[in-house]
Protein backbone atom coordinates (compact mmCIF):
# COMPACT_ATOMS: atom_id res chain seq x y z
CA UNK A 1 0.00 0.00 0.00
CA UNK A 2 2.63 2.41 0.99
CA UNK A 3 4.70 1.61 -2.22
CA UNK A 4 1.44 2.43 -3.99
CA UNK A 5 1.03 5.43 -2.42
CA UNK A 6 4.71 6.74 -3.44
CA UNK A 7 4.06 5.69 -6.97
CA UNK A 8 0.93 7.98 -7.14
CA UNK A 9 2.65 10.87 -5.56
CA UNK A 10 5.30 10.76 -7.77
CA UNK A 11 3.52 10.68 -11.11
CA UNK A 12 1.32 13.70 -8.94
CA UNK A 13 4.41 15.80 -9.21
CA UNK A 14 5.89 14.91 -12.42
CA UNK A 15 2.19 15.89 -13.94
CA UNK A 16 2.03 19.20 -11.42
CA UNK A 17 5.56 19.91 -13.13
CA UNK A 18 4.35 19.41 -16.65
CA UNK A 19 1.35 21.34 -16.12
CA UNK A 20 3.20 24.49 -14.96
CA UNK A 21 5.78 24.35 -17.95
CA UNK A 22 5.85 26.61 -21.24
CA UNK A 23 6.70 25.53 -24.53
CA UNK A 24 8.81 28.21 -25.49
CA UNK A 25 9.35 28.26 -29.40
CA UNK A 26 12.92 28.67 -30.54
CA UNK A 27 13.78 29.43 -34.45
CA UNK A 28 14.86 26.64 -36.62
CA UNK A 29 18.61 25.91 -37.80
CA UNK A 30 18.77 27.41 -40.74
CA UNK A 31 22.03 29.14 -42.09
CA UNK A 32 21.39 32.73 -43.51
CA UNK A 33 22.54 32.01 -47.42
CA UNK A 34 22.63 34.88 -49.21
CA UNK A 35 21.75 32.49 -52.41
CA UNK A 36 18.06 32.23 -50.54
CA UNK A 37 17.73 35.49 -48.46
CA UNK A 38 18.12 37.58 -52.46
CA UNK A 39 15.47 35.34 -53.67
CA UNK A 40 12.97 36.04 -51.01
CA UNK A 41 13.12 32.99 -48.90
CA UNK A 42 11.91 30.81 -51.64
CA UNK A 43 14.30 27.81 -52.18
CA UNK A 44 11.96 24.45 -51.90
CA UNK A 45 10.71 23.86 -55.30
CA UNK A 46 15.06 24.97 -56.59
CA UNK A 47 16.77 23.78 -53.79
CA UNK A 48 20.08 22.17 -55.05
CA UNK A 49 23.65 21.37 -53.38
CA UNK A 50 25.21 22.63 -50.55
CA UNK A 51 21.50 24.46 -49.31
CA UNK A 52 19.59 21.50 -50.26
CA UNK A 53 20.90 20.10 -46.62
CA UNK A 54 19.15 22.72 -44.82
CA UNK A 55 16.25 23.28 -47.02
CA UNK A 56 15.02 20.39 -48.94
CA UNK A 57 16.57 16.90 -49.08
CA UNK A 58 14.75 15.42 -51.89
CA UNK A 59 17.52 17.36 -53.72
CA UNK A 60 20.19 14.58 -52.64
CA UNK A 61 18.85 12.62 -55.07
CA UNK A 62 20.50 14.94 -57.87
CA UNK A 63 22.51 13.07 -60.37
CA UNK A 64 25.14 15.48 -59.73
CA UNK A 65 27.20 15.51 -56.83
CA UNK A 66 29.12 18.22 -55.13
CA UNK A 67 31.62 19.00 -52.25
CA UNK A 68 31.11 22.36 -50.51
CA UNK A 69 33.05 24.70 -48.48
CA UNK A 70 30.61 27.38 -47.04
CA UNK A 71 31.29 30.56 -45.24
CA UNK A 72 28.55 32.92 -44.99
CA UNK A 73 28.07 36.02 -42.26
CA UNK A 74 25.20 38.08 -42.06
CA UNK A 75 24.61 41.42 -40.25
CA UNK A 76 20.96 43.35 -39.36
CA UNK A 77 20.45 47.00 -39.34
CA UNK A 78 22.29 49.43 -42.19
CA UNK A 79 25.52 48.14 -42.75
CA UNK A 80 26.85 51.62 -43.47
CA UNK A 81 25.33 52.76 -39.82
CA UNK A 82 27.62 50.08 -38.52
CA UNK A 83 30.40 51.26 -40.23
CA UNK A 84 30.10 54.44 -39.54
CA UNK A 85 29.72 54.16 -35.91
CA UNK A 86 33.05 51.40 -35.82
CA UNK A 87 35.07 54.60 -37.14
CA UNK A 88 35.75 52.32 -40.46
CA UNK A 89 33.85 54.91 -42.38
CA UNK A 90 33.44 58.92 -42.38
CA UNK A 91 29.83 59.71 -42.22
CA UNK A 92 28.98 61.98 -45.05
CA UNK A 93 27.41 65.57 -44.19
CA UNK A 94 23.88 64.60 -44.21
CA UNK A 95 23.95 61.53 -41.97
CA UNK A 96 21.37 61.42 -39.31
CA UNK A 97 22.52 58.36 -37.17
CA UNK A 98 24.62 58.28 -34.25
CA UNK A 99 26.90 60.90 -33.48
CA UNK A 100 29.29 58.81 -31.49
CA UNK A 101 31.84 56.14 -32.64
CA UNK A 102 33.05 52.87 -30.41
CA UNK A 103 35.71 54.81 -28.99
CA UNK A 104 33.45 56.53 -27.08
CA UNK A 105 32.67 55.17 -23.70
CA UNK A 106 28.63 55.81 -24.78
CA UNK A 107 29.08 55.29 -28.32
CA UNK A 108 28.09 51.64 -27.99
CA UNK A 109 25.00 52.27 -26.39
CA UNK A 110 23.92 55.43 -28.67
CA UNK A 111 24.25 52.53 -31.70
CA UNK A 112 22.15 50.18 -29.76
CA UNK A 113 19.55 52.95 -28.87
CA UNK A 114 19.47 53.83 -32.81
CA UNK A 115 19.80 50.44 -34.00
CA UNK A 116 17.30 48.64 -31.68
CA UNK A 117 13.85 50.73 -33.37
CA UNK A 118 14.62 48.64 -36.31
CA UNK A 119 16.55 45.60 -35.44
CA UNK A 120 20.43 44.79 -34.65
CA UNK A 121 22.68 41.83 -34.46
CA UNK A 122 24.60 39.48 -36.86
CA UNK A 123 25.94 36.55 -37.22
CA UNK A 124 27.39 33.85 -39.29
CA UNK A 125 27.67 30.10 -39.88
CA UNK A 126 30.61 27.73 -41.39
CA UNK A 127 30.01 24.17 -42.69
CA UNK A 128 31.42 21.41 -44.99
CA UNK A 129 28.87 19.29 -46.89
CA UNK A 130 28.26 16.76 -49.73
CA UNK A 131 24.90 16.74 -51.60
CA UNK A 132 23.93 14.99 -54.79
CA UNK A 133 24.03 10.95 -56.28
CA UNK A 134 21.25 9.92 -53.52
CA UNK A 135 23.30 11.34 -50.31
CA UNK A 136 23.00 14.13 -48.24
CA UNK A 137 26.19 14.23 -45.37
CA UNK A 138 27.55 18.03 -43.97
CA UNK A 139 28.48 19.47 -40.42
CA UNK A 140 27.71 23.26 -39.73
CA UNK A 141 27.72 25.41 -37.26
CA UNK A 142 25.57 28.88 -36.68
CA UNK A 143 25.34 31.53 -34.43
CA UNK A 144 22.99 34.11 -34.90
CA UNK A 145 22.18 37.28 -32.57
CA UNK A 146 19.21 39.63 -32.85
CA UNK A 147 17.57 42.06 -30.90
CA UNK A 148 14.50 45.20 -31.16
CA UNK A 149 12.22 47.12 -29.47
CA UNK A 150 11.68 50.20 -27.91
CA UNK A 151 12.00 52.26 -25.43
CA UNK A 152 15.99 51.59 -25.32
CA UNK A 153 16.71 49.59 -23.23
CA UNK A 154 13.65 48.83 -21.26
CA UNK A 155 12.02 47.67 -24.23
CA UNK A 156 14.39 45.61 -26.31
CA UNK A 157 14.47 42.60 -26.68
CA UNK A 158 16.33 39.34 -28.25
CA UNK A 159 18.34 36.63 -28.51
CA UNK A 160 21.23 34.83 -28.63
CA UNK A 161 21.47 30.91 -30.39
CA UNK A 162 24.42 29.18 -31.55
CA UNK A 163 23.68 25.48 -33.11
CA UNK A 164 26.01 22.34 -34.54
CA UNK A 165 24.52 20.10 -36.80
CA UNK A 166 25.00 17.49 -38.48
CA UNK A 167 23.28 16.03 -41.04
CA UNK A 168 22.76 13.02 -42.82
CA UNK A 169 20.16 11.69 -45.13
CA UNK A 170 19.54 9.99 -48.49
CA UNK A 171 17.91 11.33 -51.48
CA UNK A 172 16.12 8.45 -54.29
CA UNK A 173 14.64 8.96 -57.80
CA UNK A 174 10.80 7.71 -58.03
CA UNK A 175 9.92 8.92 -61.60
CA UNK A 176 12.19 9.56 -64.28
CA UNK A 177 10.88 10.83 -67.65
CA UNK A 178 10.19 13.73 -69.90
CA UNK A 179 6.70 13.94 -68.55
CA UNK A 180 7.33 14.34 -65.17
CA UNK A 181 10.20 13.43 -62.78
CA UNK A 182 9.93 13.00 -58.62
CA UNK A 183 12.47 12.58 -56.09
CA UNK A 184 12.51 11.87 -52.43
CA UNK A 185 14.47 12.44 -49.36
CA UNK A 186 14.99 12.57 -46.19
CA UNK A 187 17.77 13.27 -43.16
CA UNK A 188 18.27 12.23 -39.54
CA UNK A 189 20.00 16.00 -37.87
CA UNK A 190 21.33 15.51 -34.71
CA UNK A 191 21.66 19.15 -33.24
CA UNK A 192 23.73 20.90 -30.01
CA UNK A 193 22.25 23.85 -29.49
CA UNK A 194 23.15 26.87 -27.34
CA UNK A 195 20.22 29.64 -26.80
CA UNK A 196 19.56 32.87 -24.33
CA UNK A 197 17.08 35.41 -24.30
CA UNK A 198 18.78 39.08 -24.00
CA UNK A 199 18.02 42.14 -23.38
CA UNK A 200 20.17 45.51 -24.18
CA UNK A 201 21.04 45.66 -20.58
CA UNK A 202 22.52 41.66 -20.93
CA UNK A 203 24.22 42.72 -24.70
CA UNK A 204 26.15 46.18 -23.15
CA UNK A 205 27.30 44.04 -20.50
CA UNK A 206 28.72 41.33 -22.60
CA UNK A 207 30.25 43.86 -25.03
CA UNK A 208 31.75 45.48 -21.58
CA UNK A 209 33.24 42.01 -20.27
CA UNK A 210 31.40 43.22 -17.00
CA UNK A 211 32.83 41.81 -13.83
CA UNK A 212 34.12 38.64 -15.25
CA UNK A 213 34.24 35.72 -12.58
CA UNK A 214 32.38 37.30 -9.74
CA UNK A 215 29.33 36.64 -7.57
CA UNK A 216 27.33 39.91 -8.61
CA UNK A 217 27.85 39.23 -12.61
CA UNK A 218 24.91 41.58 -13.94
CA UNK A 219 25.23 38.53 -16.57
CA UNK A 220 24.26 36.14 -14.11
CA UNK A 221 20.74 37.56 -14.33
CA UNK A 222 20.51 35.85 -17.06
CA UNK A 223 20.37 31.79 -18.65
CA UNK A 224 22.06 30.16 -21.39
CA UNK A 225 20.26 27.17 -22.24
CA UNK A 226 22.16 24.38 -23.68
CA UNK A 227 20.71 21.50 -25.15
CA UNK A 228 21.05 18.12 -27.73
CA UNK A 229 17.61 17.12 -29.95
CA UNK A 230 17.26 14.63 -32.94
CA UNK A 231 15.39 16.07 -35.85
CA UNK A 232 14.15 14.65 -38.67
CA UNK A 233 13.63 16.46 -42.45
CA UNK A 234 11.89 15.00 -45.21
CA UNK A 235 11.05 16.43 -48.88
CA UNK A 236 9.85 16.37 -52.50
CA UNK A 237 10.90 17.65 -55.60
CA UNK A 238 10.49 17.20 -59.18
CA UNK A 239 9.56 18.74 -62.21
CA UNK A 240 6.31 18.41 -65.10
CA UNK A 241 7.54 18.78 -69.04
CA UNK A 242 11.19 19.46 -68.00
CA UNK A 243 9.97 23.18 -66.88
CA UNK A 244 7.60 23.39 -64.44
CA UNK A 245 9.14 22.87 -61.03
CA UNK A 246 7.65 22.13 -57.60
CA UNK A 247 9.02 20.90 -53.94
CA UNK A 248 7.55 19.73 -50.74
CA UNK A 249 9.63 20.04 -47.51
CA UNK A 250 9.01 19.01 -43.92
CA UNK A 251 11.58 20.50 -41.39
CA UNK A 252 11.39 19.38 -38.08
CA UNK A 253 8.93 16.95 -38.76
CA UNK A 254 6.65 16.25 -35.31
CA UNK A 255 8.41 19.09 -33.36
CA UNK A 256 12.48 18.40 -32.31
CA UNK A 257 12.77 18.81 -28.45
CA UNK A 258 15.31 20.34 -26.80
CA UNK A 259 16.52 18.71 -23.31
CA UNK A 260 18.03 21.83 -22.03
CA UNK A 261 20.17 22.30 -19.49
CA UNK A 262 20.54 26.15 -17.48
CA UNK A 263 23.50 28.04 -16.53
CA UNK A 264 24.03 31.35 -15.21
CA UNK A 265 25.05 33.28 -18.76
CA UNK A 266 28.47 35.29 -16.87
CA UNK A 267 29.02 32.00 -15.62
CA UNK A 268 28.94 30.01 -18.85
CA UNK A 269 30.82 32.32 -20.91
CA UNK A 270 33.61 32.61 -18.64
CA UNK A 271 33.96 28.78 -18.86
CA UNK A 272 33.88 29.27 -22.62
CA UNK A 273 36.72 31.37 -23.11
CA UNK A 274 38.41 29.08 -21.45
CA UNK A 275 37.97 26.44 -24.26
CA UNK A 276 35.35 24.29 -22.31
CA UNK A 277 31.91 24.07 -21.54
CA UNK A 278 30.25 23.69 -18.06
CA UNK A 279 28.61 20.22 -17.79
CA UNK A 280 26.12 19.16 -14.85
CA UNK A 281 23.49 22.17 -15.33
CA UNK A 282 20.02 21.77 -13.71
CA UNK A 283 17.77 21.05 -16.13
CA UNK A 284 15.05 24.13 -17.42
CA UNK A 285 11.55 23.66 -16.01
CA UNK A 286 10.25 24.71 -19.23
CA UNK A 287 10.10 22.43 -22.61
CA UNK A 288 12.05 24.14 -25.60
CA UNK A 289 11.06 22.95 -29.01
CA UNK A 290 11.21 23.69 -32.73
CA UNK A 291 7.94 23.37 -34.52
CA UNK A 292 7.25 21.69 -37.72
CA UNK A 293 7.63 23.90 -40.87
CA UNK A 294 5.81 22.65 -43.98
CA UNK A 295 6.62 24.51 -47.30
CA UNK A 296 5.59 23.83 -50.62
CA UNK A 297 6.80 25.60 -53.73
CA UNK A 298 6.98 25.85 -57.70
CA UNK A 299 8.35 27.28 -59.93
CA UNK A 300 9.66 27.49 -63.68
CA UNK A 301 12.60 27.49 -65.55
CA UNK A 302 12.30 29.84 -68.74
CA UNK A 303 13.60 27.82 -72.17
CA UNK A 304 15.49 30.28 -73.80
CA UNK A 305 17.13 27.63 -76.62
CA UNK A 306 20.62 28.79 -78.13
CA UNK A 307 20.57 32.03 -75.73
CA UNK A 308 20.34 29.90 -72.64
CA UNK A 309 24.12 30.84 -72.55
CA UNK A 310 23.41 34.65 -72.65
CA UNK A 311 20.08 34.73 -70.22
CA UNK A 312 18.85 32.09 -68.19
CA UNK A 313 15.83 32.77 -65.66
CA UNK A 314 14.13 30.76 -63.23
CA UNK A 315 10.78 32.28 -61.09
CA UNK A 316 9.57 30.48 -58.30
CA UNK A 317 6.84 30.92 -55.29
CA UNK A 318 6.86 29.25 -51.93
CA UNK A 319 4.25 29.16 -49.28
CA UNK A 320 6.24 28.72 -45.86
CA UNK A 321 4.84 27.31 -42.51
CA UNK A 322 1.29 27.74 -42.45
CA UNK A 323 0.98 25.67 -39.31
CA UNK A 324 3.06 28.69 -38.11
CA UNK A 325 0.40 31.42 -39.67
CA UNK A 326 -2.24 30.08 -37.68
CA UNK A 327 -0.78 29.31 -34.47
CA UNK A 328 0.82 32.68 -34.21
CA UNK A 329 -2.49 34.43 -36.25
CA UNK A 330 -0.21 36.39 -38.46
CA UNK A 331 -0.59 37.83 -41.54
CA UNK A 332 -1.04 35.86 -45.28
CA UNK A 333 1.76 37.56 -46.27
CA UNK A 334 3.80 35.74 -44.16
CA UNK A 335 3.02 32.81 -46.20
CA UNK A 336 4.61 34.33 -49.24
CA UNK A 337 7.93 34.27 -50.70
CA UNK A 338 8.87 34.99 -54.21
CA UNK A 339 12.46 34.66 -55.83
CA UNK A 340 13.68 34.77 -59.32
CA UNK A 341 17.77 33.44 -60.56
CA UNK A 342 18.57 34.80 -63.67
CA UNK A 343 21.89 33.13 -65.13
CA UNK A 344 24.17 36.04 -67.17
CA UNK A 345 26.90 34.58 -69.52
CA UNK A 346 26.84 30.75 -67.03
CA UNK A 347 28.78 32.77 -64.46
CA UNK A 348 26.68 35.45 -62.75
CA UNK A 349 23.86 35.44 -61.23
CA UNK A 350 21.12 38.16 -60.71
CA UNK A 351 18.47 37.55 -58.16
CA UNK A 352 15.19 39.54 -56.28
CA UNK A 353 12.31 38.49 -54.29
CA UNK A 354 9.59 39.03 -52.36
CA UNK A 355 10.03 37.93 -48.82
CA UNK A 356 6.56 38.04 -46.37
CA UNK A 357 6.11 41.46 -48.41
CA UNK A 358 9.25 43.15 -48.57
CA UNK A 359 11.96 43.39 -51.60
CA UNK A 360 15.14 41.20 -51.27
CA UNK A 361 18.19 41.57 -54.19
CA UNK A 362 21.03 40.08 -54.66
CA UNK A 363 23.39 39.02 -57.16
CA UNK A 364 26.17 35.99 -57.32
CA UNK A 365 29.33 35.03 -59.49
CA UNK A 366 30.92 31.71 -60.01
CA UNK A 367 34.62 31.45 -60.77
CA UNK A 368 35.81 28.07 -61.92
CA UNK A 369 35.33 26.43 -58.38
CA UNK A 370 34.59 29.44 -56.42
CA UNK A 371 31.34 31.11 -55.54
CA UNK A 372 31.07 34.59 -54.31
CA UNK A 373 27.22 35.64 -53.33
CA UNK A 374 25.63 38.81 -51.45
CA UNK A 375 22.54 39.56 -50.43
CA UNK A 376 20.39 42.72 -48.91
CA UNK A 377 17.45 41.15 -47.27
CA UNK A 378 14.22 42.45 -44.80
CA UNK A 379 12.85 40.43 -42.40
CA UNK A 380 8.76 40.76 -40.84
CA UNK A 381 9.00 40.99 -37.17
CA UNK A 382 5.24 41.74 -36.15
CA UNK A 383 2.42 39.75 -36.47
CA UNK A 384 1.30 41.52 -39.41
CA UNK A 385 2.64 42.92 -42.82
CA UNK A 386 4.66 46.18 -42.32
CA UNK A 387 3.64 46.30 -37.98
CA UNK A 388 7.69 45.77 -37.71
CA UNK A 389 10.63 44.78 -39.90
CA UNK A 390 14.28 44.49 -40.03
CA UNK A 391 16.98 45.24 -42.87
CA UNK A 392 19.95 42.92 -43.18
CA UNK A 393 22.74 41.89 -45.50
CA UNK A 394 24.82 38.96 -46.03
CA UNK A 395 27.57 37.47 -48.11
CA UNK A 396 28.58 34.14 -48.66
CA UNK A 397 31.53 32.61 -49.95
CA UNK A 398 31.72 29.11 -51.37
CA UNK A 399 34.26 26.37 -52.39
CA UNK A 400 32.75 24.15 -54.69
CA UNK A 401 34.37 20.86 -56.03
Amino acid sequence: MKKNTLIIAALLVVTLGSAFAEDVYMSAFSPRSATILAQGGSFTAVARGYEALYTNPAAFASRKGSLTLMLNPWVYGNPRDLLISAGAMEAPSDYTGPSTTFNDPTGMSDYLAYASKGGFGGGGSFGIGWAGKGIGLGIMSSTDLFAFGSPFPGGVKGYLQSDVALVAGLGLTLLDSKLITLKAGADLRPTIRFYSPLTANTILDMLANSSSGTNDNPLNNMYMYSGSALAIDAGLQGTIFENLLFGLSIRDAFNTRYAMSQYPLGDWLDTALMGSLPSNGPDASDTYLVPMNISAGIGYHVDMGGLAWLFDPTVHLELADPLGFIRNNKSPWALLHLGMDTKVLRFISLRAGLNQGYLTAGAGIKLLFIDLNVAAFTRELGRYAGDQSSSGFAMELALRF
